[in-house]
């Protein structure tokens, strides 16, 4: 039976609509490579006999040629098994490996940029094999104990974004599982998750979906999606993002909130994660639909919800990467491995013109914009889009400049931890953040003022020594900008990879420092903290040069 033709047709035929399906599903999970082929995580096909791995095998070439390879390197599926070449029939001699060969598959299956997807056992890898990247097991064979409970762990492990396998049963199995999970120790039943039927996913994915539309209940993101067009749902899942960032949203001020974590943004980021996860595992089971029968359009739904949660991600990214700190390697790769059309289709990265903002040059920027961004339909987002080119801009303008980028940091901060409390609108926000934007490109000029004008780099020491008590009062710009430029000079001949770290230099440098504040009359009262601050200008100084790779220059 398990070997007949028209047997192995069927779940041939079974296993490549499922495995596509979950495949494409388990990418936001795992990730998939960037070479040509590269494969979203792998699965596993465990046959009852070595003639079977054959039949499956040439049934899936039939149906996806592609796959095939005669290269061991090469190809999305392969058998491996152990052969006797002496007793062996040729069609089973075919697939034998030797033992290099056979190493060589192993370590594809366990790399997870490799094209390789698919491996074809019958008795080999089953235990003590360890790849990770493994998440979905095809059984096509009767393994009961010890033995099943090992073929299992071959999907569970941890990797990435991945948290459940799937153990997808052609033989027998619910009854043979559940005995296995009993044989085991207490603490390992007390896994809930472990061996649990598809059913649970089901009940799961259905409650994340109820959640969901909870958190959203007075929004009407329905009516939203009733026009069939992409253009539709792009702005839907745009002004759904909006609705769940605003501050003006109830349930999103941490002030008024008993765990000022539980945030409605956080809530939703974290259902629809949940909603994903369940969909991955059981978006391909053909009861699926009786879990949604009074929503007929639950598949939209939930990709609608899971698209949202992708805008949110990227809009997070957005804001870190804006502020110069680094994004998670986690939402890094979800967002990388997005294959939503909300993403294809530049959805996301649209924002700023969705905003009014086409560029990102900030001089460009008049009351007839303002107004226009004060009036969109998602301020909240105008706002946000708005403040990442004004920090963009700042970051640009005072790299070097440690004094003016805190104080622009703060001053930014300051207003957005106000914004967030609700004590500016959307549109007072808006006119503040156009304000600053104008005086950030208006910044960069500064140095003309200067007679000879003085550098990026000279201004920033300027500031280090003028922004100081009362020595700008006491001793005017033109000596302030004549200790800048001697800063500089004294800067440039002893710039040198790693040399602020190293202490002799430093107790060096401050005299140096001391030395030259003091030749050029610097208020007492102000020299011991024009050091510090000159010496922190230096460090960040150098280690802004040292990143562009011209330190010793």
């Amino acid at each position: 039976m398990y070997g007949a033709p028209a047997r192995i047709r069927d779940l041939t035929a079974d296993l490549v609509e499922h495995w596509e399906a979950r495949r494409e599903r388990m990418e936001a999970f795992v990730g998939v490579s960037e070479e040509p082929g590269g494969a979203a995580g792998k699965a596993m096909i465990v046959c009852a006999t070595r003639d079977i791995c054959v039949s499956v095998y040439d049934a899936l070439r039939e149906l996806r040629p592609e796959w095939h390879s005669d290269e061991v390197d090469k190809g999305s599926m392969k058998i491996v098994f152990s052969s006797d070449s002496r007793k062996d029939p040729e069609r089973l001699r075919t697939h034998a490996l030797r033992g290099s060969q056979r190493k060589a598959v192993i370590n594809r299956a366990k790399d997870p940029d490799d094209a390789l997807e698919l491996l074809i056992v019958n008795n080999m890898l089953l235990t003590g094999f360890d790849a990770p990247p493994i998440h979905t097991m095809y059984l096509d064979r009767p393994l009961k104990g010890a033995n099943l409970m090992q073929a299992l762990a071959r999907v569970n492990r941890r990797f990435r974004s991945k948290q459940d396998g799937l153990l997808v049963g052609y033989a027998p199995l619910t009854e043979n599982l559940q005995r296995a999970i009993a044989e085991y120790s207490e603490p390992d039943q007390e896994d809930r998750t472990l061996g649990q039927d598809i059913d649970r996913a089901l009940d799961e994915l259905r409650n994340e979906y109820e959640i969901l539309d909870g958190i959203l209940h007075g929004w009407d993101w329905r009516g939203r999606l009733a026009k069939p067009s992409q253009r539709a749902f792009i702005e839907a899942a745009l002004s759904t993002a909006n609705h769940l960032r605003d501050p003006r949203t109830p349930g999103n001020n941490p002030e008024t909130l008993d765990n000022p974590n539980e945030t409605l943004s956080r809530r939703f980021r974290e259902h629809a994660h949940r909603l994903e996860r369940f969909f991955a595992l059981a978006g391909s089971s053909a009861d699926i639909g009786s879990r949604f029968p009074d929503q007929p359009q639950w598949k939209r739904d939930i990709q609608f919800l899971v698209e949202v949660r992708a805008y949110m991600a990227k809009l997070d990214a957005m804001d870190r990467e804006a502020r110069g700190l680094p994004v998670a390697r986690d939402v890094a790769l979800y967002l990388a491995q997005l294959t939503s059309a909300v993403v294809e289709t530049g959805g996301v990265t649209d924002l700023f013109a969705e905003a009014g903002l086409e560029t990102a040059d900030l001089t460009h920027l008049n009351d007839a914009l303002v107004a226009q961004l004060q009036k969109s339909d998602t301020p909240h987002l105008a706002a946000e889009a708005l403040r990442r080119l004004v920090e963009q801009k700042m970051r640009e303008v005072t790299r070097h400049n440690v004094v003016r980028q805190t104080a622009f940091s703060d001053r930014l901060q300051d207003l957005m931890v106000k914004y967030m409390r609700q004590q500016l609108t959307s549109a007072e926000i808006i006119a503040k953040l156009v304000e600053m934007a104008k005086e950030i490109a208006n910044d960069a000029k500064r140095g003309d003022q200067f007679d000879p004008r003085l550098s990026n780099d000279e201004l920033a020491f300027y500031d280090a020594v003028a922004d100081l008590g009362s020595a700008r009062e006491l001793m005017g710009d033109e000596v302030l900008s004549g200790i800048a430029r001697d800063l500089v000079v004294q800067i440039r001949k002893n710039l040198k990879p790693d040399w602020i770290a190293r202490e002799p230099v430093r107790a060096k440098l401050r005299s140096t420092i001391k030395r030259l504040l003091a030749r050029h009359g610097y208020p007492p009262a102000q020299a011991p903290a024009a050091i510090d601050l000159v010496l922190k200008q230096m460090e960040h100084f150098a280690n802004e040069c040292a990143a562009d790779g011209n330190a010793g220059a």
